[in-house]
C-alpha cells in the first residue's frame, strides 16, 4: 500500500568542526566545508517542522559542519541538492520521510555526492532497507562514521525511484487519501483502504520483464527495490537495494470478500504462499494496463494515472552513507 503524506572512509566532521547555521532562502546555498541537510518541514504531517532544534543539536552532538536548509515547495529539494552537488560538498543530507529522501535523491543520482538521511517522516521504509538507525542522534552519528556506498536506482518516465513503484489498488488508496478534506492521518487512510477493497475493480494488464511475458486480470502490480513499502508491508522479502535486481510483485484479483483476508497478509509477507501471486526478480519492466490507474513512486503520487509504464534498473546510481 502507498505511503501517505508525506573505500576510503568519508572525511565527514573533518574540517570546519561541529556546528551549523540555519538556512533560508533559495540563493548563496553552503561553503563546500559545510554539508547541506535539506528539511522538509510539512514531512509526517506537519511534525518534521517542529524538530528543528532536536536536529541541530543532533548533529552537533555528530560533529557534523552542516547548513540547515527549509524547503518551500514541491521540487525545491531537488533544486537544493542539485546546486549543492554542482558545488561540490561531500554529502547531502534529506531530513524527512520517503518522499522528501526520493526528491533530494533526484539531484543526486549519477553523482559522486553521497545522500545521507535523517528519518523523521511518517513513511520510512527506504531508510529501513538500508538499515538507517530511526534514532535521530544515532542516524546523525552515521553520518560521520558510515562509508559511502552505491545503491541502485529504478527509473521510470524520467524520474528516479529508491525504493519502490505500484500501480493498482494502493496507488488508488493514495489517490482517494490526497483528495480528503476533512480527515487525514491514519484514521482517513484507513477509510480510504475499506473503501477501495469494496470497489476497486481489478484492471487487465500485459507486463514484459527481461524477455518473460505475462497476462491476466489485477488488484496490484508493484517493482520493489526494497522489502518494504506503505510504511511496513513486506512485499519482497529478498528485495535488496544494491543486489542489481528489481523484485517484481503480481497480486491477482479476488472477490470483494476475499479482499479483506487477503490484503492484510502484505503486511508479512505471508501473502506471497497466495495461489494468485507472483515475484520475479527482474532489471527492465514494461507494464500496459487496460486503462489509466494512479501510480506511487517511494509513497508519492505521480501527478498523472497512467495506462503504461517502463522500468528500468540503473545499477549503482546513487551513493549513500
Amino acid at each position: 500500500m502507498a505511503a501517505h503524506q508525506e573505500g576510503h572512509r568519508h572525511p565527514l566532521g573533518a574540517a570546519g568542526g561541529a556546528g551549523g547555521r540555519p538556512g533560508a532562502g533559495r540563493g548563496g546555498l553552503v561553503s563546500t566545508g559545510e554539508r547541506p541537510v535539506i528539511l522538509n518541514p510539512a514531512a509526517d504531517r506537519g511534525k518534521a517542522g517542529r524538530r528543528e532544534e532536536e536536529i541541530q543539536h543532533a548533529l552537533k552532538r555528530a560533529g557534523l559542519a552542516f547548513e540547515l536548509k527549509r524547503t518551500e515547495a514541491p521540487g525545491h529539494a531537488t533544486e537544493l541538492a542539485r546546486e549543492a552537488a554542482g558545488a561540490g560538498v561531500s554529502l547531502v543530507v534529506a531530513a524527512g520521510g520517503d518522499g522528501t529522501v526520493n526528491e533530494v535523491a533526484q539531484g543526486l543520482v549519477g553523482t559522486e555526492v553521497p545522500l545521507g538521511i535523517l528519518p523523521i517522516g511518517s513513511g520510512n521504509d527506504y531508510v529501513r532497507a538500508l538499515g538507517v538507525p530511526k534514532d535521530l542522534r544515532e542516524a546523525a552519528r552515521r553520518l560521520v562514521e558510515a562509508r559511502p556506498r552505491p545503491v541502485d536506482v529504478g527509473r521510470v518516465e524520467g524520474r528516479y525511484f529508491l525504493n519502490s513503484l505500484g500501480m493498482g489498488i494502493d496507488g488508488q488508496i493514495a489517490w482517494d487519501y490526497r483528495r480528503m478534506r476533512l480527515l487525514k492521518g491514519e484514521v482517513g487512510y484507513l477509510i480510504a483502504t475499506l473503501l477501495e477493497i469494496v470497489r476497486f475493480r481489478s484492471f487487465v494488464a500485459e507486463v514484459e520483464a527481461d524477455g518473460w511475458r505475462f497476462s491476466g486480470r489485477l488488484l496490484t502490480t508493484a517493482v520493489m527495490n526494497g522489502p518494504y513499502a506503505g510504511g511496513g508491508f513486506f512485499l519482497a522479502p529478498q528485495a535488496r537495494p544494491d543486489d542489481g535486481k528489481l523484485d517484481l510483485v503480481f497480486i491477482g484479483n479476488y472477490p470483494r470478500l476475499e479482499r479483506f483476508s487477503v490484503l492484510p497478509r502484505t503486511r508479512d509477507g505471508s501473502y506471497l504462499k497466495l495461489e494468485r501471486m507472483q515475484l520475479r526478480r527482474v532489471r527492465e519492466v514494461r507494464i500496459r494496463a487496460d486503462r489509466p490507474l494512479p501510480v506511487h513512486m517511494d509513497g508519492e503520487l505521480l501527478p498523472e494515472p497512467m495506462a503504461e509504464l517502463e522500468v528500468e534498473l540503473l545499477p549503482g546510481a546513487l551513493k549513500v552513507v
